[in-house]
């Protein structure tokens, strides 16, 4: 009996560790009223990186990874040996963050106080990537290998590999000039630079206003400024109006609560990067 008691205390402690953890500390919360500008219509473009098939030297089938895309709302896999289908294509699999990026306890911890206890009560999963940190704001690769392929299925699911997680296609699926993460929630954004929407960020533009869209609520978004950070703000809808000289750079997390202003259990949810303002 003392050796369950002593399990499960341990179980508990380990629970509550990894679910309010890490913590942010602020001293003060900005604030932005959402001024959208209005928009025209324009489709979500998600991508996936980095997952493998029998067609590249791996084990899963092509036709279900199809059909998890198509589940999935995804609308293209990337880095395939061959154009197999309208979804799954050829192309370059850019640098990014993949599942070695996470830590073996991070992993471990993942699977024994979320992964398992969000399965027996048939919750909605968390993915995994939600742990990561970046530092750098660089695409998501979704390459959890699949170990075993059957005609029943594959172990890990396609469902599985490609989680709740996706990139950004800037500014749309036709140009794909840039790709920028997002984990467990939707979000969008726009760039208006007069007179142009969504213009290209490889060059400097005189004035920005960005709005930042995220489901949900409890969004922590950071705002760095020549990689040091400006302001902070709690909510999900965001208008910036960048006017001054630098490089900016966004993180976007969840937290499950916040207490003063404590930010307990952070997520990442997704990051904006390479939106250069200079003075003409």
């Amino acid at each position: 009996m003392k050796v369950i008691r002593w399990l499960l205390s341990f179980y508990i402690l380990g629970y509550l560790f990894y679910h309010l953890t890490p913590v942010f500390y602020t001293v003060h919360v900005n604030y932005a009223p959402p001024k959208p500008i209005p928009l025209p219509y324009q489709k979500t473009c998600k991508v996936v990186f980095g997952v493998k098939t029998a067609l590249d030297r791996g084990v899963g089938r092509p036709d279900s990874l199809e059909k998890a895309l198509e589940e999935k709302g995804i609308t293209f896999s990337l880095g395939h040996s061959i154009d197999y289908s309208q979804r799954i294509k050829r192309g370059d699999v850019p640098e990014g963050y993949g599942y070695r990026d996470l830590s073996g306890l991070s992993l471990l911890s993942y699977f024994i106080f979320s992964y398992v206890p969000e399965l027996i009560t048939f919750s909605e999963k968390e993915d995994i990537y939600g742990l990561l940190n970046p530092r750098d704001c660089k695409p998501i690769l979704s390459d959890i290998p699949v170990l075993i392929s059957t005609p029943l299925g594959e172990l890990p699911s396609y469902s599985f590999v490609l989680g709740k997680r996706w990139n950004l296609a800037y500014p749309d699926c036709d140009s794909m000039l840039s790709f920028y993460p997002v984990v467990g929630r939707e979000l969008s954004f726009s760039i208006y630079s007069p007179p142009k929407l969504n213009p290209p960020l490889n060059v400097p533009l005189q004035k920005v206003q960005l709005n930042l869209k995220v489901e949900g609520k409890k969004v922590l978004i950071l705002v760095y400024k020549d990689g040091i950070l400006s302001e902070i703000y709690d909510q999900p809808l965001l208008t910036l109006n960048l006017e001054e000289e630098g490089n900016y750079q966004l993180k976007v997390y969840s937290y499950k609560f916040k207490a003063f202003n404590f930010y307990f259990g952070l997520r990442f949810i997704g990051c904006l990067s390479e939106i250069k303002v200079k003075s003409f």
